[in-house]
């Protein structure tokens, strides 16, 4: 007869966990998430230990869920997972002991020191490499061995050398390396925030979000595709994944684009753009915007603010784009008995919005990051109970705190890694030889080297997650756009877009592939789609770069408007060149004119003259459709 714990199972990202294992597992991430509420609440230790208990967290559950073995080969099951996760806990343990016996030694590491320090990269590695895959800890590999041995590669690439000791040291055993500033980030606003959104989305308030959308623009032109943007972009928020935000919400967008007449792979391209676009919108965005912020020295808020226009400008020019191929398609909106009442909507789910106003509440008034997000937390388990329908129950209460803990381990491993590079980078000063290089490739040219960071972070997003390629470029090649004179925000914002925007971009394009699942399209189709579509959004850091007053920066409202003006013309040239429709399908010479105008507005630098230009050309370019409809109008078509 089974007892409750072999019956015990639940399932997670399409993997079956049951028995013992899937008790521990269920435990353990639970445990994670009441583990960051507590230490940002009550700091009830100091930062070596508890970042020692949380990387026994991170690697325990990484080795008990990732990779897994059939368990009828017991004996290698029990090698491949419940030794490594056993010894995990052990050199945690073994860690928590050492730190302070080694600052009484004056950080003199004994053979057993070295021993742990060992077995500790060694357990790094595997569960990064279980976790997020190969690429991320060989490149860390790559950055302890130069970090050896760099003092044998010619100049201007060597350096003086970092003894064996002293690097296992600053690694393992001080706040300068794996439990650097990127990990203790981790620890608090990024495990918070993403807690934060496991109990949002237990709540229902991922429905209510969709369900807002759908009223605001279910019933208009293209409708469907419309709802993907708001739905899928408010969603994104809160997710802080883009390929979660399509598994959540593409389910519903994806079917509805596809049955008003939408192909499939444009469908699919949509609700991926949408869902990306979600990282780069406040007031959450993605992982990486709170690394920026300690980058930077700025406040969250700062970077919360920086990101209006520019997440505004990406949504609106997807919104129009759709707009142009519903019109061209012919395709409509929603039946208005498929639309939600506003005020059932309200009634029902408004109650879930209070906790996203209360935490933009806490950080416009200036709050941190961290007390603002454990306002929101409270906030939306009181809100819950507002409507038997969101009520979290006991069970849902422990299955958001399970999600949550798992929905951490992914970040928290990327930014464990990450921490040695981060490390290496101070000890062996080789940023300075990046920016370096940018400047002499560049030539001194700032939109060269801007051209060399993008193809470096899309290159990188083929192997890393987006926190990790924000985390590698910002640290060595940010600086050279610096010294280039960008202005540090909007390099930070460039960096951080284009690792956002992996997500869409061959040949990972994560969100595509799981767009693919949903539309039952060919993922190459979804994400040629997807790479069409985005071209205002790829354009968008260059201009942040040039026209830094997106940012907020040198801020004049006269300057803004104009430069605002002139933005939203380029764009809208482009996509209706590379729609070739405006009031009916459009000659291929018309097209050229639109896209080779808005080619000139951007170019130019948004410089008045230029830009009327180009107004000039494109109305020459769009003068048969403009007659067209006004002798439609007069009555002579």
């Amino acid at each position: 007869m089974k007892t409750s714990i072999q019956k015990f199972s639940f399932r997670y990202e399409n993997t079956e966990f049951s028995g013992l294992q899937g008790v521990l597992i269920y435990f353990l991430s639970s445990s994670l998430s009441i583990f960051v509420l507590t230490i940002n609440i009550f700091p009830f230790t100091d930062i070596l230990t508890r970042s020692a208990i949380f990387m026994g967290f991170l690697t325990v559950i990484t080795f008990l869920t990732k990779q897994l073995p059939s368990q009828k080969f017991k004996a290698k099951f029990f090698v491949w997972t419940w030794f490594p996760a056993t010894l995990s806990l052990l050199v945690s343990l073994c860690l928590i002991a050492s730190f302070d016996q080694i600052i009484a030694r004056n950080l003199e590491l004994t053979t057993t020191n070295v021993l742990v320090g060992i077995l500790t990269m060694i357990i790094v590695f595997e569960s990064g490499r279980r976790s997020l895959g190969f690429w991320l800890p060989a490149l860390c590999l790559i950055f302890v061995l130069y970090a050896l041995f760099g003092q044998l590669l010619p100049s201007p690439w060597g350096h003086f050398g970092v003894r064996f000791e002293r690097l296992l040291l600053r690694l393992v055993y001080t706040s300068e390396g794996l439990f650097g500033s990127v990990f203790q980030i981790a620890q608090s606003y990024i495990g918070l925030f993403v807690l934060f959104g496991a109990i949002l989305s237990a709540t229902g308030a991922t429905s209510a979000l969709t369900n807002m959308g759908i009223y605001f623009s279910g019933g208009l032109v293209g409708g469907p595709a419309k709802v993907a943007i708001f739905a899928s972009g408010f969603t994104g928020m809160i997710s802080g994944s883009a390929a979660a935000n399509v598994a959540t919400t593409g389910t519903l967008t994806i079917p509805m684009m596809k049955r008003v007449g939408f192909p499939s792979s444009f469908s699919g391209a949509v609700e991926a753009i949408a869902s990306t676009g979600g990282l780069i919108t406040p007031p959450i965005m993605g992982a990486a915007a709170f690394l920026m912020a300690e980058f930077l020295g700025v406040s969250y808020l700062t970077i919360l603010t920086a990101a209006i226009v520019p997440a505004c400008l990406y949504y609106a020019s997807l919104y129009f784009l759709i707009d142009l191929r519903a019109r061209k398609l012919g395709i409509g909106g929603l039946q208005k008995h498929e639309i939600p009442v506003l005020r059932d909507v309200i009634l029902k789910q408004g109650h879930l919005f209070i906790p996203i106003f209360v935490l933009i509440y806490f950080l416009l008034q200036g709050f941190t990051p961290i007390y603002a997000a454990i306002y929101g937390i409270v906030s939306s388990i009181f809100c819950s109970f507002i409507r038997e329908n969101s009520r979290l129950t006991p069970k849902k209460a422990l299955l958001c705190l399970m999600e949550g803990g798992l929905g951490i381990v992914t970040v928290g491993m990327a930014c464990l890694l990450a921490g040695i590079i981060v490390c290496v980078i101070s000890l062996t000063g080789v940023a300075q030889v990046f920016t370096s290089y940018i400047d002499i490739l560049s030539n001194g040219s700032l939109f060269l080297a801007l051209i060399y960071t993008a193809i470096a972070s899309i290159l990188l997003s083929c192997a890393l997650p987006a926190t990790a390629v924000y985390i590698v470029v910002a640290i060595t090649i940010a600086p050279a756009l610096i010294n280039l004179g960008a202005e540090p925000l909007a390099a930070h914002f460039f960096v951080f877009w284009f690792g956002v925007l992996s997500n869409i971009t061959p040949p990972v394009a994560i969100a595509c592939f799981t767009a693919a699942g949903i539309a039952r399209a060919p993922v190459g189709e979804i994400a040629t789609n997807a790479m069409k579509m985005a071209v205002p959004a790829l354009t968008i850091p260059f201009l942040l770069i040039y026209t830094p007053i997106f940012l907020g920066l040198a801020w004049s409202i006269e300057q803004f408007s104009l430069n605002l003006f002139f933005v939203v013309i380029g764009f809208s040239l482009y996509i209706i060149g590379s729609e070739g429709f405006f009031i009916r399908k459009m000659s291929t010479l018309s097209r050229v004119i639109l896209i080779v105008s808005s080619i000139i507005i951007f170019s130019s630098g948004l410089k008045i003259e230029l830009v009327l230009v180009a107004i000039i050309l494109s109305l020459l370019g769009i003068k048969n459709e403009i007659i067209y409809l006004i002798e439609k109008k007069r009555g002579f078509r």
